[in-house]
């Protein structure tokens, strides 16, 4: 061991003696180098090389950490600008997209006649029944925001149903296409043409009216308040007649003019004098 350590000792002095001479030979600036000084420039420039070298990659490895670091937080800083102009654009559609509903209600609105007076309120649908279309389902409006029931149900297309029942936060309504449904419905073009129609199993809504009543393919049918909806609402538009010899009434077929196979949003329609009780 002692050995070991008084070699190590000696190897250590004999470097330190090189370098110094070497330092001084540098340092004298001379022009002509001796064997022995090329024989150690020769020993220790792989040496210095390969210490040049990695210092230099620490330096490169540090200078990129730290680009690294600044980089990430520049693009944590872009994501988060990101996601704020995400979401004023999603408000900004949220709002437009609302009152593109309300342009639409007031366009179906305008079917009621100016002595009705009636206020509304905005509600979403939270659940629905089983089955593709909306016979029934919930919103999130019930007695607490004026909702009573048997209150009228719309959208922007037109007429949906009636609430059936209603909670505190909650109501549920029944649609018109439902099978246990109907309504009562003035012809749009002349309001002397009345009749009922019903919902089916379908989407559609099927009514009868009288034989001499000159419905025709294409009429708007709107509600015509002799029943609990409120009156002078849009409900869709008949697609066929049907005059059967045998029968009393002329048989027609009724595509609603709302979407039941997809709702969102909807309004319930009130009485102002309600509103105040």
């Amino acid at each position: 061991m002692n050995s070991l350590k008084k070699w190590t000792m000696m190897i250590v002095t004999i470097v330190t003696i090189i370098l110094i001479i070497i330092i001084g030979i540098s340092a004298g600036g001379r022009m002509k180098t001796s064997t022995a000084e090329n024989m150690v420039n020769k020993a220790i420039n792989p040496i210095q090389k390969t210490f040049y070298k990695v210092g230099r990659a620490t330096g490169d490895f540090m200078e990129s950490l730290v680009a690294f670091r600044k980089i990430k937080k520049e693009n944590e800083e872009l994501r988060d600008e990101v996601n704020k102009l995400n979401k004023q654009l999603i408000g900004e559609t949220l709002t437009k997209n609302e009152l593109e509903e309300l342009r639409k209600l007031y366009t179906v609105l305008n079917y009621i006649k100016p002595e009705n007076e009636y206020d509304y309120i905005s509600s979403s649908v939270i659940s629905k029944g089983t089955g593709n279309w909306f016979n029934t389902f919930t919103i999130d409006a019930g007695r607490n925001q004026g909702v009573a029931k048997d209150s009228t149900v719309l959208n922007s297309e037109g007429l949906i149903g009636r609430v059936f029942e209603v909670g505190d936060n909650y109501s549920k309504v029944i649609s018109i296409i439902d099978n246990k449904s109907s309504v009562s419905f003035q012809v749009l073009r002349n309001n002397q043409y009345l009749g009922v129609i019903r919902g089916t199993i379908t989407s559609n809504m099927i009514g009868g009216v009288e034989p001499d009543v000159e419905i025709l393919v294409g009429d708007k049918l709107i509600t015509s308040g002799l029943s609990m909806y409120a009156k002078g609402i849009l409900i869709g538009e008949v697609k066929e007649v049907i005059k059967n010899e045998d029968e009393l009434l002329k048989t027609i077929k009724v595509e609603p003019s709302a979407n039941f196979n997809k709702i969102d949003k909807v309004f319930i329609i009130l009485s102002k004098n309600s509103m105040e009780e």
